[in-house]
């Protein structure tokens, strides 16, 4: 168990920070946003395939079985993937660079590294900023994850594993589960919060007033999502690279697996708080959507016509479906 007074003060490390003006401010002084806005849900798809598959990799290795070699599920668009990775692939390797070295040396200042993280990410959109940085980490993590899948059976991989020191993990997996339970569950958390980044990004402009309060209260929430999700990337590379031994000896602390599961606890908590939010904008794009498609069908019906077939395609289309009717007798659409 952790001493009292130790939990307290790592509560006050990890959160006291989340209200903190200037902190708010020295988030928001990074942002400079002159790419056009992409479509980032190709990479993010990637990057929980990444998460998916190295999270169902440990549990095999702790208990000493063969790992099962997933069959490759194609959830992106290549092309759309492609588009995305030419504009960001120089920045994922930089940040994927400045977390390995940060926590090569010991990782520092946590805060002023994850502001340095949001400062390469400057000209992104905040959806952006929280799938390239987690791409970055699911880079060096997923290395990591295919040597540990491979090493047993292949010997480029156990070579590979001999050299980054994995093998003396691996060697003793009767440790590796309870160390990699919290890494699990805040990776989980963070693709939570990411995706419900994204979804907000994805709603389409001409349904959503920006003006409304719902709109504007995820506006400012999404800021500090976006930075607690960079800053728990950082606190997770360190404690990775902890347990696969940088450092034989090295082992990681009770405290250091307790500030993961803070982390995680912050980062479910303003979930919640985006999922309602976005909840409410959704409610409101429907209302929108549902007014227009009235205000259109009343206009028809007032609008002279030769012939019924714009006011039947208004009335009988379904959910931009061309043909949503079927004949019974050819069988056809």
């Amino acid at each position: 168990m952790v001493p009292r007074k130790m939990q307290s003060r790592a509560i006050r490390h990890i959160f006291s920070a989340s209200d903190d003006t200037v902190m708010t401010k020295q988030i928001r002084a990074t942002h400079a946003p002159i790419e056009e806005h992409v479509d980032v849900r190709p990479l993010l798809n990637v990057v929980q395939d990444i998460f998916r598959q190295g999270a169902s990799v440990i549990p095999d290795i702790v208990q000493g079985k063969q790992v099962q070699m997933g069959a490759m599920k194609d959830n992106a668009n290549e092309s759309e993937l492609f588009d995305m990775l030419e504009i960001s692939y120089h920045t994922i390797n930089k940040i994927s660079c400045e977390i390995s070295c940060k926590c090569l040396m010991g990782g520092g200042d946590a805060h002023a590294t994850t502001i340095g993280i949001l400062g390469m990410l400057s000209s992104y959109s905040w959806d952006a900023k929280a799938v390239i940085a987690l791409a970055a980490f699911a880079a060096n993590l997923g290395e990591f994850w295919l040597v540990a899948q491979l090493h047993a059976t292949n010997r480029l991989a156990k070579s590979v594993a001999l050299l980054k020191h994995i093998h003396e993990t691996l060697n003793q997996v009767d440790d590796l589960g309870p160390k990699f339970e919290a890494v699990n569950n805040l990776l989980r958390a963070m693709l939570d919060v990411t995706n419900c980044i994204v979804e907000f990004h994805e709603l389409p402009d001409q349904y959503i007033d920006h003006e409304a309060p719902e709109t504007q209260t995820a506006s400012s929430l999404i800021p500090s999502a976006v930075y607690w999700t960079i800053r728990s990337i950082v606190a997770c590379a360190s404690h990775i690279l902890g347990i696969i031994g940088l450092g034989q000896g090295y082992m990681t602390s009770t405290i250091e697996t307790w500030e993961l599961s803070s982390l995680t606890h912050k980062l479910d908590n303003m979930n919640g708080h985006l999922q309602k939010q976005l909840s409410i904008c959704r409610q409101h794009l429907d209302d929108n959507k549902q007014r227009e498609a009235f205000q259109t069908l009343r206009h028809l019906f007032e609008t002279s016509h030769q012939d019924n077939i714009q006011v039947l395609k208004a009335l009988i289309r379904c959910k931009d479906d061309p043909l949503p009717l079927f004949n019974g007798s050819t069988k056809q659409r």
